[in-house]
């Protein structure tokens, strides 16, 4: 029997719009990404809080999965996180046109028994006060892992964060919030300078040109999957997440060793490179295992020399 995976961030309605295509009010959120990633792998508890607003069938996709949804506060009075964004031609900018906490600026985590008692927690995005109590409440957790933003790495927020970094065991991270937490522009000294923080694995997304995986003595690089037909990058990074802890989830890897982590990195890429090829969680929905493991077999096989 695999582990199960505990995740609590955001689930949002997002407006996103590119060159090509806008989607208005669709499902978004970290938490919405990371968990249909992960629940390919493994059973997944999401921990979030949304407002009279969100549709119910969202709640049956949810369901459909196989994700544990008990923990999803319903706030009938309030409007749920809503962000609206603007890509660019090439997709690697993105531009903040509303962002609207609503429900999500007052949200309180609250596990419940089953969630409690998750081998594998993920920490999506949220203020760290907010991680740091889902953190005492996850007393089943074997390895956790958490993300952040560059607003959470300035005062007033950074004590906190520091605090939080010291308590988990991986972290994930872009390379632009990786450069600014560390206060580096070299991205191996940032992965090396962040370790020493707390985590004993780290990640660097660097989008399109892969990722950096720091363990141990280990500093390893591996490309992204490649890909034609980009849709929407957003949820990419959770998606990513979602596959890596997925995976470790699947090989019963709460002591993970470097083979895990090769193994549960190739699956974050395939998830991640997956997710961008339609808007909202739509791909991650209509995927199947078939289609996944020919993908991380064809990655997999690229890698060899």
């Amino acid at each position: 029997m695999t582990n199960s995976i505990t995740c609590a961030g955001s689930i949002a309605l997002d407006t996103t719009r590119t060159p090509f295509k806008v989607a208005e009010r669709v499902l978004g959120g970290a938490a919405s990404y990371f968990s249909l990633s992960a629940s390919h792998f493994t059973k997944v508890y999401a921990s979030s809080v949304v407002g009279g607003d969100f549709p119910e069938e969202h709640f049956g996709l949810f369901e459909s999965k196989d994700i544990g949804i008990k923990d999803v506060q319903r706030k009938p009075d309030g409007k749920t996180f809503f962000y609206d964004s603007t890509f660019s031609f090439d997709f690697y900018h993105r531009q903040a046109n509303r962002t609207e906490l609503n429900v999500l600026g007052e949200f309180e985590p609250k596990l419940g028994e089953k969630a409690k008692k998750s081998e594998f927690l993920y920490l999506a995005t949220m203020p760290p006060s907010k991680q740091k109590d889902v953190l005492r409440q996850a007393v089943g957790r074997k390895l956790a892992f958490m993300d952040t933003i560059e607003l959470y790495m300035g005062e007033p927020y950074r004590t906190e964060l520091l605090d939080v970094l010291s308590l988990v065991d991986g972290a994930v991270f872009n390379d632009a919030e990786a450069r600014m937490l560390a206060e580096d522009a070299n991205l191996i000294k940032c992965g090396r300078k962040i370790r020493k923080m707390g985590p004993k694995i780290v990640i660097i997304k660097k989008g399109e040109h892969g990722c950096l995986l720091f363990y141990d003595h280990h500093v390893l690089p591996f490309p992204a999957c490649p890909i034609e037909d980009i849709a929407d990058p957003t949820g990419a990074g959770d998606s990513f997440a979602g596959g890596f802890l997925g995976a470790l989830a699947a090989r019963n890897a709460t002591e993970p060793k470097i083979e895990d982590l090769k193994v549960a990195i190739a699956y974050a890429n395939v998830m991640g490179s997956l997710a961008v090829e339609d808007f909202s969680v739509n791909k991650l929905v209509a995927t199947n295992k078939e289609e996944i493991e020919k993908r991380f077999k064809n990655y997999c096989e690229m890698l060899r020399i």
